[in-house]
């Protein structure tokens, strides 16, 4: 695997005579040191900038250290490699998911336990919450999980206040939200219970398999059996499937793509959607909905506590690069200001990131002003969604998504059960087939709801 990325590295195209030289480490005159940062993090770029001057002229001062911090543009993917191939990188850098690895396999980054104090940051973090081939490579730590995207279920609170039903009676299960999904339907007046689009395959997943992890203790791949497990959501496919043929469905939606389903949901005349932390945006501003919208915990399979923890998909922030090997101690004071969960409650009081770290949440002084983001950050216990073969392996036959999607359109004369269990055997002849590239994706992990 290591020869293949490094193959990968050194095969970019890169015209390193143009690659510009960057200084950074050394103590001015003064003996103030300067570290570098460089990201293409944009949407946090004015509070970011705010935070680095307070860092500057407080505690820097005091400890001779000045932070130099870079917002880039779209450029920033080929200055980034082209830096650490000419070694101007910076002390501490956005590495994105697609480089991190090749960062890490090439000796561009530093594994955080190697820097002072790395250990014992290490430790804030539960088993789980470091993901191989996300934060790990080869035993050691190169990143954090800094800010996730969570995943619930909306309900439209007009509706359900219309037809009586009381935050107590709010569905719970799947079975309950068919239930309520019939119950809210009236074609007479144009209203269902219920809205899904077939045209965008992502959907099944953001808005399917990963909320429904609470019930199967992963996304759809076992990582510590190496094998596909979809059929473990036949409940909640069941479910949509049943709302399907109760007609509580917003007809039309085999036509529809995401933006057009959440964009009629925004309309005020569907009860219940699936949502994402990025749907807050979506609600409050590209489509301002005309209901009173609330998310609400994902439906479990049974009444009661989900089993597992909730999935989310997490995103790194930075990472260490070789040139902090000059001044270790003051790049890890730069890295670990801005890892602080102080620095994050900021960035959540001003409705930025739903944070990773439920710490930085319980230090916000103010709630986020956007409509919804306080509910989607309500998430005590996340597990960060680990990687999975889905995208390497050759299926024959439909792909999941295309699976799930033909399910609802109801284009199957076998039962849902039944096209699950076939969609698993097709997926795990396939993970057989990657001989020992699929160990690479081997993992245990406890993800129970303690």
């Amino acid at each position: 695997m290591k020869d293949r990325i490094l193959a990968i590295v050194f095969g970019w195209a890169v015209v390193l005579a143009i690659t510009p030289v960057f200084g950074g480490g050394a103590r001015d005159k003064s003996g103030v040191t300067t570290i570098r940062v460089w990201t293409d993090n944009a949407s946090d770029k004015a509070l970011r900038e705010q935070q680095v001057a307070r860092y500057n002229e407080g505690v820097g001062k005091e400890k001779g250290i000045k932070i130099e911090y870079t917002v880039y543009g779209t450029n920033y993917h080929e200055l980034i490699r082209n830096a650490t191939m000419a070694g101007n990188a910076p002390e501490i850098f956005r590495s994105t998911g697609e480089d991190i690895q090749r960062f890490q396999a090439a000796g561009y980054l530093v594994p955080i336990e190697d820097m002072p104090g790395g250990k014992e940051m290490i430790a804030r973090y539960k088993p789980g919450d470091l993901m191989k081939n996300s934060q790990v490579f080869d035993g050691k730590v190169y990143s954090f999980p800094y800010s996730m995207t969570t995943f619930k279920l909306i309900i439209n609170k007009d509706m359900f206040d219309a037809a009586g039903i009381s935050p107590g009676e709010y569905p719970k299960t799947w079975a309950e939200v068919r239930a309520v999904a019939k119950r809210l339907t009236d074609p007479a007046k144009g209203q269902y219970g219920y809205v899904t689009g077939l045209q965008s395959p992502w959907v099944m997943r953001s808005y399917l398999t990963m909320p429904n992890a609470i019930n199967t203790g992963n996304t759809g791949f076992n990582n510590g059996t190496l094998e596909f497990q979809f059929a473990a959501n036949r409940i909640a496919v069941e479910a949509v499937h049943g709302m399907v043929v109760d007609g509580s469905v917003f007809p039309g939606f085999e036509g529809l793509d995401a933006d057009m389903m959440r964009a009629r949901f925004a309309e005020g005349n569907i009860g219940m959607i699936s949502g994402a932390s990025f749907d807050c945006g979506v609600y409050n501003t590209q489509f301002p909905a005309k209901c009173n919208w609330v998310p609400i915990d994902p439906p479990t399979n049974e009444p009661g506590a989900p089993k597992y923890r909730d999935f989310v998909d997490a995103s790194n922030l930075l990472t260490i690069g070789v040139a902090a090997k000059k001044n270790p101690e003051k790049s890890m004071e730069v890295f670990q200001f801005l890892y602080s969960d102080e620095n994050l409650a900021e960035l959540y009081e001003a409705g930025l990131y739903v944070p990773f770290r439920q710490e930085a949440v319980k230090l916000a002084r103010n709630e986020p002003a956007a409509k919804g983001f306080k509910e989607f950050a309500s998430v005590p216990n996340p597990a960060i969604s680990p990687a999975s073969p889905e995208n390497i392996v050759q299926v024959e036959g439909l792909t999941y998504r295309e699976t799930l999607q033909k399910i609802f359109a109801r284009g199957y004369s076998e039962t849902p059960a039944q096209v699950l269990e076939d969609l698993d055997k097709r997926y795990n002849e396939a993970v057989a087939k990657l001989g020992s590239q699929a160990e690479e994706y081997r993992m245990t992990v406890d993800f129970t709801r303690k």
